[in-house]
């Protein structure tokens, strides 16, 4: 009989149209293809720090955690929505020097990653998770919960990686964000919105003198592109990662009618065990049998939820980190073809500027990706081992018990 895994393969490669498996020439996890992949620590499927890192080699270095946690919810006559507790720590030498805690609520996520769109367009920005919309709500309903700490999750990754951009860190509504009261949060909020709007009519005017990356500039020609390359590859590793979540989709399926015929088989030997029980019968091998098929759907669960949230769920996250640097690149690209339709000198220092600012991100961004990606595949496999081992393990004290006399069972 095939393993859902086998099954899942034959499946994806059948029909004429559907892509081609996954191995090790189309992947290019190794080398070739920039992959992300996330960390599990204390919080499910949190990014591990950069600082953290670099913690263990650098002495006297100053980091900070972010935590968005205890969320709270708030009704009003004409509001309703949740507010989560940002706790920020900052370290120096692996001692706490500061902390800061305010609330926030998801538009104000929102309003700071918009606003840092803007403010950065050629850096790379982390994606907020998705919002609650009536349509995946409905998919929720019966376990708001888990969608509130499915968010929570997303948010701190969010923050994280801002704070973990040299960057970006320092910016001034990045720090308003993490430590403002509500009154002083909003205020700067309204002013942005009156300037975003005062911008939008008034012709933009931007000086070039200071510009470190000035080159000569050659007869309207811009700097030659060298992110065609990277292009392909975060095309590949998005066609890649939306694959993978297709054969992990298939294979959760085929768990899924497997724990249902296991939940079935459970509750027959609970209902034989009932009646021998009802009649004074001790029957010891349907209790021993009993005792270990309810392990092995306990155990075939947790691994469902694990595959659900803890791998599927993060692949999700890089598909939508790689639209984010398709976006920049896309950005690039368009301000490269001004360059060369308008001839101008100050676009051409706006160009060579977005090119170190991406080279820069894209460096530190493709520098962890892989041993995350490969962190996350081999916490999955190990997941799947241990599964497999504490199936066998039940069934084997279970063959042990069976086997001994009666009084000593």
């Amino acid at each position: 009989m095939d393993d859902p895994l086998s099954r899942a393969l034959r499946e994806e490669n059948n029909p004429p149209s559907s892509l081609s498996s996954i191995d090790t020439n189309d992947l290019h996890f190794n080398e070739k293809i920039s992959s992300l992949s996330i960390s599990h620590s204390h919080n499910d499927w949190i990014l591990p720090s950069t600082n953290e890192r670099k913690e263990e080699v650098e002495i006297n270095r100053e980091y900070i955690r972010i935590c968005v946690c205890d969320p709270k919810k708030h009704k009003s006559n004409l509001d309703s929505y949740v507010t989560y507790l940002v706790n920020t720590q900052t370290y120096n030498d692996s001692v706490k020097i500061n902390e800061t805690n305010v609330r926030r609520r998801y538009n104000d996520f929102i309003w700071l990653k918009n606003l840092l769109d803007m403010k950065y367009p050629f850096n790379i920005i982390s994606p907020l998770p998705a919002k609650h919309t009536l349509s995946n709500k409905l998919h929720v309903v019966a376990d708001d919960g888990e969608f509130i700490r499915r968010r929570m999750i997303g948010l701190q990754n969010f923050l994280q990686r801002i704070i973990d951009n040299p960057v970006i860190s320092i910016d001034s509504s990045v720090q308003l964000f993490l430590s403002a009261d509500d009154d002083t949060l909003h205020t700067a909020q309204q002013q942005q919105t009156q300037a975003t709007t005062i911008s939008s009519v008034s012709p933009h005017i931007s000086s070039t003198n200071s510009n470190p990356f000035r080159q000569p500039m050659g007869r309207g020609k811009p700097i030659p592109s060298e992110f065609s390359r990277t292009e392909n590859q975060i095309q590949t590793l998005q066609d890649n990662l939306r694959k993978l979540e297709r054969l992990t989709r298939k294979i959760e399926t085929d768990q899924v009618s497997i724990q249902t015929e296991e939940e079935h088989l459970l509750s027959t030997f609970k209902q034989w065990l009932d009646i021998e029980r009802k009649y004074d019968e001790n029957d010891s091998f349907i209790d021993i049998v009993s005792s270990t098929q309810e392990k092995i759907v306990e155990n075939q669960m947790d691994l469902l939820k694990y595959t659900n949230t803890k791998f599927i769920e993060p692949i999700n996250e890089y598909v939508l980190f790689t639209n984010v640097v398709q976006d920049v690149l896309k950005r690039r690209a368009q301000l490269s073809e001004n360059v060369t339709t308008n001839n101008s000198e100050e676009m051409f220092d706006q160009l060579t500027i977005a090119n170190e600012t991406i080279k820069a991100d894209i460096h530190r961004w493709t520098e962890l990706k892989d041993k995350e990606l490969t962190h996350l595949f081999h916490l999955m496999a190990n997941k799947k081992i241990d599964f497999y081992n504490q199936s066998i393990d039940a069934w084997e004290q279970a063959a042990a018990r069976l086997s001994l006399p009666n009084n000593q069972k």
